[in-house]
């Protein structure tokens, strides 16, 4: 049978356990194609006015499959940490999937709840698995290879600074860290800082000004955890606290020489999780940062202007001037960020 998988949301952190598992199964899997216009278009004119762009082009991607697999992956992602959840439109969407796109559509849900414990979040896999007719000890010895894949891909992205999971899904070669000019910290949803389409060729337009990049991904969950903790509360989101705890250690270990917050129009998450890194670098570190807001209306030109304003100023900084406006820093500076 042939399954298809959207190149949307979070396929690049969790396809090596979606593809891989599938294949254990004895069942071809078939990739929708890189996002271009036509997904985008589609996307937009099937889903709901109110939601993001990550999941208008998702949508664009399940059509994109649609005639290419005999069913189409779903997943339905509640919560990857016990204790933490994602995104609430993770949860609902195989509804909004089934009530968007026209025709008699095949779906595989598959479902991922770690809330209470890490092992319970496979039970989804496990059914999935029964659905489609293997037995349980093809299951088991499917989902062993699947996760040893998927935590190759995890320390890969750990341990080789600025590799983007992409290309090394993809098997593309990138750049070692070498750059005369420094590091600049990407920090985003990988459904936006991965997707070339989505954040109009932004890693490569950094590296024609002679940067190279460094990723939420790159930074291991132990020095995340750590970085989180110094807030009173458990942050409770765990992309956002993803993007915060990588972003504190970039600025903490002075990785990066700037960082770009790349977030899409009306993110909820993104709305708190940059505020208080913005308030952290502003308090504390004082590197050039700056916000890139996308949704389906930006514009390349505008887009390449901010940027390009951005990459130049913060050149500028460093050639003359060390002075930083005290703008945020709050009428009681104090060497907290919190």
């Amino acid at each position: 049978m042939k399954i298809g998988i959207p190149r949307g949301l979070l396929y690049s952190i969790y396809l090596p356990l979606w593809k891989t598992f599938l294949e254990e199964l004895g069942h071809k899997v078939v990739l929708s194609s890189h996002t271009d216009q036509t997904i985008l278009n589609n996307g937009v004119k099937t889903c709901v006015d109110d939601a993001c762009l990550p999941v208008k082009i998702f949508h664009g991607h399940v059509m994109n499959l649609v005639n290419k697999a005999d069913i189409i992956l779903i997943p339905r992602l509640v919560s990857v940490c016990p204790g933490e959840f994602i995104c609430p439109k993770f949860i609902g969407l195989p509804e909004m999937i089934k009530h968007s796109i026209p025709g008699d559509l095949k779906l595989l849900v598959m479902n991922f709840n770690a809330r209470f414990q890490m092992e319970k979040g496979y039970d989804g896999m496990r059914t999935a698995g029964r659905e489609l007719g293997a037995s349980k000890e093809l299951i088991d010895r499917a989902l062993r290879k699947a996760r040893m894949k998927q935590d190759e891909h995890r320390r890969m992205m750990e341990t080789v600074p600025g590799l983007n999971p992409v290309c090394a899904l993809e098997k593309r070669n990138q750049k070692p860290l070498k750059s005369a000019k420094g590091v600049i910290g990407l920090i985003g949803h990988p459904y936006l800082i991965y997707d070339q389409y989505i954040n109009m060729n932004l890693c490569n337009k950094l590296h024609a000004r002679g940067y190279d990049l460094l990723f939420p991904e790159n930074i291991p969950l132990n020095e995340i955890n750590q970085e989180c903790e110094r807030y009173p509360k458990k942050l409770f989101w765990s992309y956002g606290k993803r993007l915060l705890g990588s972003g504190l250690s970039m600025l903490q270990h002075k990785r990066a020489v700037g960082l770009i917050l790349v977030t899409s129009f009306g993110c909820g998450i993104d709305s708190f999780m940059d505020e208080l890194l913005i308030r952290a670098n502003q308090r504390v570190f004082k590197i050039p940062l700056t916000t890139l807001t996308l949704d389906e209306h930006s514009g390349q030109a505008g887009f390449d202007t901010r940027l390009e304003a951005f990459v130049d100023m913060m050149e500028w900084r460093s050639r003359y001037d060390n002075y930083v406006s005290t703008h945020g820093t709050g009428i009681h500076p104090s060497q907290s960020f919190i």
